[in-house]
């Protein structure tokens, strides 16, 4: 019996950790390019249950399983809407692929990180940064840009007035490789090889979030159903225990 109470409270902190991955995903619904999580549960490894007599003899009963825990957090890359601005420092890109973007570590290091988020404008220096301040790198460090008309093609390549200035950053990563830090930015791991980018910058385009409220909503409903059950099972299992130390002791 008081093992069903654990196997319940498992279910109780599985159900948790969905609501909170659930939660994160609503509040980035309007996120620009932000991807939504995913979880998946697995149930730990059944163990063998024996039945002790009282002469000692061990009699197998079968297996009991010892609940549910949270097995994957992952990261559902489908591509999400495109949303027409008209600022020619709006990039979306369509197909798999992310932008480089300059970064500081803790200690102050210059780090590579990665963004599908193209709301990008420029500083008073003439650099094209996020905006979070990050700088857009190009195949040549640093993107700076004058005065004048800026294009971006579809492979990245950017031309103020028609003159070449260098080319976006892009890249591609398998999706085992690639780590959500938070603030819309990843990082790729140690031992990751960069692939070869096949996507298309389209300018003027921002891409929205792939988190669909209606569904997300609905996994929420089901989240707390299940909590409660599992909240239920206990109460019930806690009476039980209740009646047999308080009741039975009586007789």
């Amino acid at each position: 019996m008081v093992r069903g109470l654990y196997t319940a409270a498992t279910g109780m902190m599985n159900q948790q950790q969905r609501m909170d991955i659930v939660s994160n995903n609503l509040a980035n619904v309007n996120t620009t390019g932000f991807k939504k999580d995913g979880v998946v549960v697995e149930s730990f490894e059944d163990v063998l249950t024996l039945k002790v007599n009282d002469n000692n003899m061990n009699t197998h009963i079968g297996k009991m399983n010892l609940g549910v825990k949270t097995g994957v957090v992952f990261t559902d890359f489908n591509q999400g809407s495109f949303m027409q601005t008209h600022d020619p420092f709006n990039i979306a890109i369509q197909g798999e692929g992310f932008i480089g973007i300059s970064t500081l570590d803790r200690n102050g290091n210059i780090v590579e990180r990665y963004t599908r988020d193209g709301s990008f404008v420029v500083n008073n220096d003439g650099e094209l940064i996020t905006k979070d301040g990050h700088q857009v790198m190009g195949q040549n460090g640093n993107i700076v840009l004058g005065h004048g008309d800026v294009r971006i093609d579809g492979t990245g390549a950017i031309y103020l007035n028609d003159e070449y200035i260098d080319s976006l950053r892009l890249v591609n990563f398998d999706k085992e490789d690639i780590i959500k830090l938070g603030d819309n930015l990843y990082n790729a791991r140690e031992d990751a090889e960069a692939l070869e980018f096949n996507g298309q910058i389209l300018q003027g385009y921002l891409e929205e979030s792939n988190v669909n409220t209606i569904r997300e909503m609905v996994d929420m409903i089901n989240i707390m159903r299940t909590y409660e059950a599992n909240q239920k099972v206990i109460q019930t299992i806690d009476d039980t225990l209740g009646k047999a130390v308080n009741e039975v002791g009586r007789l």
